[in-house]
């Protein structure tokens, strides 16, 4: 064999090795189901009327599109960002996924209240970074551990930081729909699904000055108190709502369109990357595509 075809087949070994490892690691098999049941509509409940007025009424968007700002960015189209970075790993082996048992769910909610309260308190107390002196409440987060599910965004806007809730403005109220649409549809058997019994909340504790994008120290300063949050909440599975959620908590740099349609892991958890409702607002033809994210957050939600 000859130095060259030898030194292209090692190439190729190589390429094909590095292809195997990152779909592993970046849940091939879950993936592939997901793929199975999306091309079996029936496996599935149908949505609702008013559902498909909230939801599916768009025009059908590609479900891998990414997007560069789901909150601030008014410019750039979600057609121009590069795919997923072929260098981002994640762990082939996991935790025991956390449990959706009523039983356990309830001891859950029990022994996390104290420490939800406790992280509360010190977020509304924290001068860690330079938005404590900017904001007019702090917004530690919403809801229980009793259905296991967690949403996660970016940041408080102005309604949020009035009221020291998350998501209690329009793109806030957009979300309770699609939950209630959730529950409309029984994609969870047996799982009531409200802001109570879901938990909201997001990366940043404040708000932003002007809604503008978190600074990297903003974000090194905040996530410990989204991650005792996730700790404390044992959650089944996360549902993270635009780019700086699914960067912080998958571990890599990406984009929408090249995180959306995969399941990672954090810990105990599966966790899924979909558009934030801001987003939604401006872009309404990507609701569709954030109604089969959660349709696949549920069908992760049954599947061990």
């Amino acid at each position: 064999m000859s130095d060259d075809l030898r030194n292209e087949v090692a190439k190729l070994a190589r390429d094909v090795r590095r292809y195997v490892e990152r779909e592993r690691a970046a849940g091939m098999g879950e993936l592939l189901a997901v793929s199975a049941a999306r091309a079996t509509p029936a496996a599935m409940p149908a949505a609702p009327v008013s559902l498909a007025a909230t939801l599916a009424a768009a025009e059908p968007a590609p479900v891998m599109t990414p997007m560069a700002n789901p909150i601030v960015d008014e410019v750039a189209s979600p057609l121009d960002a590069p795919e997923f970075s072929d260098s981002v790993l994640l762990p082939s082996h996991h935790a025991p996924l956390n449990p959706r048992e009523l039983a356990a769910r309830a001891a859950i909610v029990e022994s996390s209240t104290p420490v939800l309260a406790e992280v509360a308190q010190q977020a509304r107390a924290c001068k860690k970074c330079a938005l404590s002196e900017t904001r007019t409440n702090a917004v530690p987060g919403v809801g229980s551990a009793r259905s296991g599910i967690v949403f996660v965004g970016e940041a408080p806007g102005a309604d949020e930081d009035a009221k020291g809730e998350p998501f209690v403005g329009r793109a806030g109220q957009l979300l309770t729909r699609i939950i209630a649409a959730m529950d409309e549809a029984k994609l969870i058997p047996g799982v009531p699904l409200t802001r109570e019994t879901v938990y909201i909340c997001n990366v940043l504790k404040c708000r932003p000055p002007e809604n503008r994008n978190p600074l990297p120290n903003e974000i090194e300063s905040c996530s410990p108190y989204l991650r005792r949050q996730l700790e404390a909440l044992q959650p089944r599975i996360i549902c993270c709502l635009g780019k700086f959620a699914a960067e912080l908590l998958v571990g890599a740099k990406g984009t929408l369109g090249g995180m959306r349609g995969k399941i990672y892991r954090y810990q105990g958890a599966k966790l899924i990357v979909t558009y934030h409702p801001a987003f939604l607002l401006r872009s309404p033809t990507y609701k569709r595509p954030v109604w089969e994210d959660m349709q696949m957050l549920a069908r992760e939600y049954l599947n061990d």
